[in-house]
């Protein structure tokens, strides 16, 4: 197959995220816009139970559903459910990241700071 202009890959990327944002948070918080209009929140992806669950449980979940997340088997294709488990782990990392592992000058810059 041709792989797709960057420009494509990019907004298919947003979308993907725009998906998830909506229960989730763009932050991944279980605080997106439908818990603002009364929907009951959806855990964060920096729960212990989510930090340590398997990519392969995350593709499950996405696929299946699980609880009152409906399943995205039929929407999402398999591709494009890893590339939102490598976006859940990214979230995860930026709000659950031990400071000692980023390289010197990310930790003296992050540091200096302040925060």
């Amino acid at each position: 197959p041709i792989a797709e202009p960057a420009q494509a890959m990019a907004r298919r990327a947003e979308c993907l995220i725009a998906r998830l944002a909506t229960c989730h948070g763009l932050s991944g918080l279980g605080d997106g816009l439908v818990v603002g209009r009364g929907f009951p929140a959806p855990p964060s992806f920096i729960e212990p139970r989510l930090l340590n669950a398997s990519d392969d449980q995350l593709m499950q979940v996405i696929a299946d559903g699980r609880g009152l997340m409906y399943g995205y088997a039929s929407r999402i294709q398999p591709d494009e459910r890893w590339a939102i488990v490598a976006h859940l782990r990214v979230l995860q990392l930026s709000q659950h990241a031990n400071l000692q592992t980023l390289p010197p000058t990310v930790r003296q810059a992050f540091e200096e700071s302040g925060q």
